[in-house]
């Protein structure tokens, strides 16, 4: 069954990766483009992740995770192979009512990681309810070159309007017709 596509604001919220290899990077990698505070436990740590810490706000933490580590997190993402493992994780993480995703074990994720396409303040999540992230992945790849050039500047656009404008039926008329022309000009995109 499809998941409910629903995107949260992470900016300055505690949020924690467990493993520092090259999934958990890839998790970064994404998460950063959101402004969480992140912090990363891992015994070891893959060198481009330490890069990302100093750029991001990125706490580096080189240990085994303990379940104390878990506590009053809004957000963990689970980046260990071992299944026992992760399988704690999400008791843990489910106990407290807190979203974890356990990386390739859907049925130990309250949420899944979707395939990501972000410009700007536009952001497209893709997912297949966990079946076949590759599918997402080559779906985010092909429809990343259709996202049009000027974007940006539509939404900026809208927003101006949105904040300047009484709420009502010709402000949406307005915006509509700004969006409807927007699209038009554009044409089809060349990928």
């Amino acid at each position: 069954m499809a998941l409910f596509p629903m995107f949260v604001d992470l900016k300055d919220r505690d949020c924690l990766v467990i493993g520092g290899g090259e999934v958990a990077l890839r998790k970064i990698e994404q998460l950063v483009k959101f402004s969480p505070r992140l912090c990363v436990i891992a015994p070891i740590i893959h060198g481009d992740i330490r890069a990302m810490a100093l750029i991001y706000p990125i706490e580096l933490i080189e240990r085994e995770y303990r379940m104390n580590d878990l506590e009053n997190r809004f957000l963990v993402i689970g980046a260990l192979d071992i299944l026992e493992e992760q399988k704690n994780i999400y008791r843990t993480c489910m106990e407290a009512k807190i979203p974890v995703n356990c990386v390739d074990s859907p049925e130990l994720c309250s949420f899944i990681f979707p395939a990501l396409i972000v410009e700007g303040d536009l952001c497209l999540g893709i997912n297949t309810a966990g079946r076949a992230p590759a599918v997402s992945s080559a779906l985010r790849k092909y429809l990343s070159g259709w996202i049009p050039q000027g974007i940006g500047g539509l939404i900026d656009q809208v927003d101006s309007i949105r904040k300047s404008e009484p709420v009502g039926k010709a402000r949406q008329e307005k915006i509509i017709g700004i969006c409807r022309r927007f699209f038009e000009r554009i044409g089809n995109p060349k990928v």
